[in-house]
Formats: structure tokens, sequence, C-alpha cells
């Protein structure tokens, strides 16, 4: 009971109830509505001109969802609940099926945060790419088109199979920034972890460091107390709660924030698929082992995650013009002794839910296309769109060795049985799926060849292709490529 009237409980208490409510209304709406037909029943003329109606408002909703841009089977999906339940199914599409926000708010952000997202590579280096690397040169040209995020060198990357390996190099690096830290992630929650860095936070605070954290309401829920960042603020923590719950039905509560990322002044990054809770370093078991991964990345390429972070904050914090010359990695690179050697090449991208570009499926999808010999993947959930089905199995099909690797003890009992029923399709076509018996892998990787890779946040999942702001690093020809591919094969 102590744990469960915890600070800000009551007003998450009353955005529940306000949500019941409004489903209680529609419900009740809905059955008045059913009452007044049959009363009216007595006149055939009157039934069948409901009837008419209802299906007049089903055919136009349908005719709306297959001209629409959504997967095949997102579309089949609705079509079946609206037509199996006409009335029910079209109150659901109305109010939870357009993944799409508002058009004033898409409008607002295109104006407020596209301006920022802009890191072209180098001629140089996009040269160098296409010498040593020409098969990534169409993936790396799609992220410089869709995301703005181009490809880069003079980037060193270092990869943690497991963030407990992480944790005390993290809470070092953040210990030397001198000028700014910039922090956004789905779950923060108190603990080692959080507390940690929260200490740290507030001394660099104090010395004259601008530090800004960007939190998830949805993901944060339920371990975070309302109006924790007014709470940070008075620690001299810039921090903005992302899309913040409200007792409505309205679909813009389906776009989230799923990013992890970590600036530490513009030469320091931090990725991967963790969160800032205890879980993810093995402090708190909920689901056996937790195995989660990290990438500390330098040099060139932390522009563009600096830049995908002040777009977001920008989007949520309206404030004076950001100017993004300010940040850019050469300020300060010298602090750390210059630019790193070329290791290869390092493109961070982002997914938005705004623009009806699908780019960490797509990524996956190309990864997949070009493999030779093969491809490992890990991923927490496997909820298949036909699409990314049928390149799993082409691809098993045609020699490659394709494995997965999913969790043995799941988070969600539905999701992990969900998961399961794509298991014979690909077991048919030659995929082989391993299950992490210790416990939960909440990684997100694609390996292939030895020679490219993606490492981020994005789950093979319909929430976090679709609906949620996410990230990744496309890896090509760097050395902790080996190191991804000796994790899989550990795991």
């Amino acid at each position: 009971m102590k744990k469960l009237f915890t600070p800000g409980f009551l007003p998450k208490l009353l955005c529940g109830l306000l949500l019941l409510a409004q489903m209680v209304l529609v419900l009740f709406g809905l059955f008045c509505l059913l009452g007044f037909v049959t009363d009216a029943g007595k006149s055939s003329s009157f039934v069948l001109f409901f009837v008419a109606l209802i299906y007049s408002c089903d055919v136009v909703v349908s005719i709306s969802i297959i001209n629409g841009d959504s997967a095949p089977s997102y579309k089949v999906a609705w079509m079946f609940f609206v037509f199996a339940l006409p009335i029910g199914g079209l109150l659901l599409y109305l109010f939870f099926a357009n993944k799409a926000n508002s058009k004033r708010n898409r409008k607002k952000i295109a104006h407020d945060s596209y301006p920022l997202l802009s890191h072209p590579s180098k001629e140089s280096t996009h040269a160098a790419l296409r010498k040593q690397a020409p098969s990534a040169v169409s993936i790396s040209d799609y992220l410089a088109h869709i995301g703005r995020m181009g490809v880069h060198d003079r980037t060193s990357v270092e990869y943690f199979p497991l963030v407990d390996f992480a944790f005390e190099p993290l809470l070092r690096e953040l210990r030397n920034a001198k000028h700014y830290i910039f922090l956004e992630f789905f779950i923060v929650a108190p603990g080692l972890f959080w507390d940690s860095i929260l200490a740290i936070l507030k001394e660099k605070a104090k010395e004259g460091v601008d530090v800004r954290l960007i939190y998830d309401d949805v993901g944060s829920l339920s371990t975070l107390p309302s109006g924790y960042a007014s709470k940070l603020g008075k620690m001299g923590i810039k921090a903005v709660c992302y899309n913040p719950f409200r007792p409505f039905l309205d679909v813009r509560q389906n776009n989230r924030d799923h990013r992890k990322i970590l600036v530490i002044d513009g030469h320091t990054a931090w990725s991967g698929g963790f969160n800032l809770a205890d879980e993810y370093i093995n402090k708190l078991e909920r689901f056996g082992h937790w195995k989660d991964n990290a990438i500390l990345v330098k040099g060139e390429a932390v522009y563009s995650f600096t830049l995908l972070f002040l777009a977001t904050w920008e989007s949520v914090r309206k404030e004076e013009s950001v100017n993004k010359e300010d940040y850019r990695p050469e300020r300060y690179i010298d602090e750390i002794g210059g630019f790193p050697e070329s290791q290869g090449f390092v493109q961070p991208y982002g997914d938005l839910p705004f623009d009806r570009e699908e780019v960490g499926e797509s990524v996956y999808l190309s990864l997949l296309e070009r493999a030779e010999r093969y491809c490992y993947v890990t991923t927490p959930y496997l909820i298949l769109d036909s699409e990314m089905e049928n390149a799993f199995c082409r691809a098993a099909k045609s020699g490659i060795d394709v494995r997965l690797v999913t969790p043995h003890i799941p988070d969600k009992k539905a999701v992990f049985n969900l998961t399961r029923s794509y298991y014979g399709n690909l077991l048919r076509a030659g995929v082989r799926i391993y299950e992490y018996t210790p416990g939960f892998v909440h990684e997100k990787t694609f390996c292939v060849d030895d020679s490219m890779a993606t490492c981020g946040t994005i789950n093979l999942d319909y929430r976090s292709l679709y609906l949620h702001l996410e990230c990744g690093t496309l890896l090509v020809g760097c050395p902790c490529i080996k190191n991804i591919r000796r994790d899989f094969d550990d795991t």
C-alpha cells in the first residue's frame, strides 16, 4: 500500500477514472441509441434507414482505410473490426486507429523541429563509403534524404553487451561534463541507476552546466510523481514531460517518446535499448536476468544525437530560437583530445510518427535484403506485419543464416504469446529462433555479415515501428560490429 500511494498517484488515478467515465458515456450513448432504434423498430422503414446509415458509414471508413498509407495487415485488421462490429468497430476506429497526430500539431512540429534536423554527410565521407562499402550506400542515402542525418567518419563506437558494464563508464562521462548534458529517455525510475545520475546532474547544474531532461509521461507514469519536472527545475535541471497523459480519448496519446539519448558537450553520446531504471543494470530483478545493451559514441556523429534531442526539446518547450551551430562537436572536441581516428562509418537516425515514413522498418528491411551470409536479430517483441515476416522468410529460404533471439521470461504475457504465434511460419522457412532462458532480453539489434549493424530503441512491433519517436545507429565497417556478433553468439 505504501508503494501504491506514491506522490502523484491520485492525479494519475483521477485521469484513469475520467478516461473510464468517457468510455462508459460512449457505451451508454450507444445503448440509448440502440434502445431508440428498438422503440422505433415498429417502423420497418426506420430500421432499414438506420442499418443503411451505419453500413454507409462503415463503407466510407473502409474506403478511407484502403486509401491510407498504412501497412496492409493494419488495414485488414481495422476493416475486420469495422464490419464485424458495425457500431463498436466504427467508434474504436475513430478514437484509436488514426496513428497520425493532429494536422495542427504536425505543422507545429514541422515548423519548430524539422529545421534543426540537418546533419549532412561530408562529400569525402560519402565517397569513402561508396568505395569501401557499396552495399551500404543506398541505406545511408535513404537516411540522409528522409531523416536528414548523414553518414560520418571520425567517430568511435564502443559496444556494451550489458548495461551493467556501462553503468560506471556512463557516470564517469557525466562527471567530465563541462558545458551541457542532454537526456531523453522513455522511462526514468528512482533507484540506484537514476539516483546516481541525478546526484551528478544536480552538482553539474550548480556548476553552471546546462542540464536538460526529456522523459515520457506514459513511460514514467508508474515511476515518477506528477510535477516531477518542476521538482527538477528547483534543482537547476531543465526538464519536460513529453506528451503528458490527459484524461481524454485522444489518438495523440499513442505517440510516445521511446528514445534513449544522452549527449555530453556535443562530443560524447550514449544510446541503446536501456532506460534509466534499476532493472536495466540488474539491481532490481523483475523478469529474471535483464539483457540490454548500450553504445558509447564519440566524435563527429554525436551531432546527430544532439540535433535529435534539440528538435524534440523545441517541439515540447518552445523557447528562443536554438542556434544549432553552438552545439557542433568541434566546439569542445579538443577537451577529449580531438576527433577519434575514423573507425568505419556511423549514422545515427531518428524515426517520427508524424511524417508517414517508417524509417526504422525500412532500415531493418534493407539490412535483411543485403545480407549475403547471415542476419542476426535480437528483439524483446516480435509482432510482424506481412512485409517484415515475408522478408525474414525470403532471406532464410535464400540460404541466409537468419537467427532471432527473443525473451524466455516475458514482461507482458499477452505480447509474449503473440510473439510466439509468429514462430511457426518463420521456423518452417528456415529461420532459427532462440529464447533467452535466463530472463528478459530488451536489446534491439540487427547484425549482418560482420559488416553492417544497427543498434537502438526500435522494437519489432507496431507501436515502435509506427507510433513512437525512436532512434537508432547504423554502423558500417566499425570494429564494434564484431563485438555485437560475439554478444549474439554468447547470448
